[in-house]
């Protein structure tokens, strides 16, 4: 079993079925939120999503390591722990069905109004079809970042943003013989994927705050991957696919209330992919933030998510449970999807003093 869940990571890709909307950097928090990420982001992953809010950034934050973990359902990962490898009939119960699996991690150094980060997200989505020659129908990306951006004031509570950064993609699409994933052979499996590129990108944004008592709304507007970042081969046959870019418009609210921190937030995304239909661009999402854990729900493309985290000093968990849509319209074919989260985070007031998790929270209000 553990060289069969060892070679199932290295067929891990960011393709997604005709239909599903692809993207990049979500995050098990906002997997929990509805899908929202962009429009709440309160730590280092801003230099990630929304350079504008690094202008919201205070003292010096180091996010140590941040690995997530997801696959679609408890019941695939059962069905993955009883195969017997040496036996190809054991793969039979895949017959027809999506498996999806991704891992991902991330490092970031932020202070006011600029972040440098790097980043590596490897996602999978395997059918296992042809009865008579079984082969996996698998779809393979392996993406490592490196990103560099900053933030500028337009206002006493609006800010500008920009980030550069340098993306390593590995895979494609391919049909893979049964008896390839079967051996568990990491050199072979991969032998399938030769296609390599690099490319550059650039992300705009701006966020703004509205003091408004008890709510204080903040609005987003973040340009991902201007233009779309193509890559430049170099390996394989072909340069691997391009990252389209992604236009989203967010508005969130941070209501500070006794013994908890409110925070509500909508998403629309993908404003300019007219392939998508609306109901698949459209996100919104809550947490309730107590002491030591936080309690998240929320709407992805009209389907209810679910999600929690414990802080514990510089430590967090993060869990959520969500529905994907893989099929061409909300409600054709939803996918039901586990993730899991573990970061290390430490921060630096002005005096260089360490500060935990809440402490961060207690200054980014104070900033808005």
């Amino acid at each position: 079993m553990r060289s069969l869940v060892t070679a199932l990571l290295i067929l891990i890709s960011a393709r997604a079925q005709a239909g599903e909307v692809i993207e990049t950097h979500h995050n098990v928090r906002g997997n929990g939120m509805g899908g929202i990420y962009m429009s709440i982001v309160n730590d280092s992953n801003a230099i990630f999503v929304n350079p504008a809010a690094l202008g919201r950034t205070s003292g010096l934050n180091w996010q140590v390591m941040n690995v997530e973990f997801g696959i679609n359902g408890v019941d695939v990962y059962n069905d993955f722990r009883d195969i017997d490898t040496s036996d190809p009939n054991s793969f039979s119960q895949f017959f027809g069905k999506d498996v999806w699996i991704r891992a991902g991690g991330k490092t970031a150094v932020t202070l006011p109004f600029f972040g440098v980060g790097a980043y590596t997200d490897t996602q999978t989505h395997l059918v296992l079809h042809n009865p008579a020659f079984p082969q996996f129908d698998t779809t393979f990306l392996s993406d490592y970042g490196l990103v560099a951006g900053g933030a500028f004031p337009l206002g006493p509570t609006s800010y500008g943003g920009i980030s550069f950064k340098r993306i390593t993609r590995w895979g494609g699409q391919q049909d893979i013989d049964l008896g390839v994933i079967a051996s568990g052979s990491l050199s072979s499996i991969g032998d399938q994927f030769q296609n390599k590129g690099n490319g550059y990108g650039i992300d705009l944004a701006a966020q703004t705050t509205i003091p408004v008592p008890l709510f204080n709304p903040t609005f987003s507007l973040v340009w991902q991957d201007v233009g779309s970042t193509a890559f430049t081969k170099s390996a394989g046959a072909d340069a691997p696919p391009r990252i389209h870019d992604n236009l989203s418009l967010g508005i969130s609210t941070l209501t500070d209330l006794p013994g908890l921190d409110w925070t509500m937030g909508f998403e629309y995304r993908h404003i300019t992919e007219s392939e998508y239909p609306l109901g698949q661009k459209l996100h919104l999402g809550t947490e309730v933030s107590l002491p030591f854990i936080d309690l998240r729900g929320g709407i992805n493309q009209g389907y209810a998510t679910y999600g929690a985290g414990i802080n514990f000093l510089f430590i967090r968990l993060d869990a959520a449970m969500y529905t994907e849509e893989i099929g061409a319209y909300p409600g054709q074919t939803p996918q039901n999807r586990v993730e899991i989260g573990l970061s290390l985070d430490l921060s630096f007031d002005a005096d260089f003093n360490l500060t935990s998790a809440d402490g961060k929270k207690r200054k980014l209000k104070q900033r808005r």
